[in-house]
């Protein structure tokens, strides 16, 4: 792997919890704007002096990290971002959608009057604000709501491990009508789970995270973290074809 010096841009960081969740965010953040592409080594050390943090929340952000599958480490090389591609994004998308689509299906099928409230309330809020953060707060809630309420523990466990992949409110602040998109996708699954229709309610959660794996593909080879595909190869002309002779 090709060991690169990067210069690290200021972080854009409002508060978050922790030392190690600020470091995640702002690792994440390096990799989907393209400033650490695959096989750079991550700059511990000067991650660190940009976030005035010790060195230590920033190896507990990296094992986070690999658990995502964006970082790998080399032995006693040190850790490289691991290969990110359109594959990467949408195998994450996929997979995560089927697990969200579990959940809505057992949630669509309980019916539980007091889950369908407070999904529409946190639908209804989303509905009223144009906050990107509060509007990702909200749709974070919808899904734990759904998760929460599906009463499958395993289940939770592993959405968990998969929910933070994106840095902060990456995808409504960089994705073109995404805040309109994100409001579309709370009034689909709602009004689906409502209507007590199971196959609707996960193909609804399926079709959500998929778009989101695809939407960020598109935005993140027109920013050039990902090289454009290959044009499709001109078909050659039948047997025999007339050429004109």
């Amino acid at each position: 792997m090709t060991v690169v010096r990067v210069g690290l841009p200021k972080p854009k960081l409002a508060y978050v919890p922790s030392s190690a969740d600020v470091a995640s965010d702002y690792i994440r953040t390096l990799v989907f704007t393209g400033v650490l592409r695959g096989g750079n080594k991550v700059p511990i050390e000067e991650i660190a002096q940009v976030l005035n943090i010790s060195r230590q929340p920033v190896r507990e952000a990296l094992i986070e990290l690999s658990h995502d599958g964006l970082v790998q480490t080399d032995g006693r090389r040190g850790t490289f971002v691991a290969d990110f591609g359109p594959s990467t994004i949408r195998d994450h998308y996929e997979l995560y959608g089927l697990l969200q689509s579990f959940a809505a299906r057992r949630v669509t099928q309980d019916r539980d009057p007091a889950v369908l409230t407070a999904l529409r309330a946190i639908e209804r809020e989303a509905r009223s604000t144009v906050d990107v953060a509060e509007v990702t707060r909200l749709a974070i809630e919808f899904t734990r709501v759904i998760n929460r309420a599906a009463d499958n523990t395993r289940l939770r466990l592993v959405i968990k491990t998969m929910t933070r992949f994106t840095p902060g409110e990456y995808y409504l602040n960089n994705i073109p009508d995404a805040l309109k998109r994100s409001r579309t996708g709370l009034r689909s699954q709602l009004r689906a789970i409502e209507a007590g229709d199971p196959d609707t309610a996960a193909a609804v959660s399926l079709k959500t995270w998929h778009t989101t794996g695809e939407e960020l593909i598109k935005h993140l080879r027109s920013i050039g973290v990902f090289p454009d595909p290959p044009p499709a190869p001109t078909p050659a002309p039948p047997s025999g074809a007339n050429h004109g002779l």
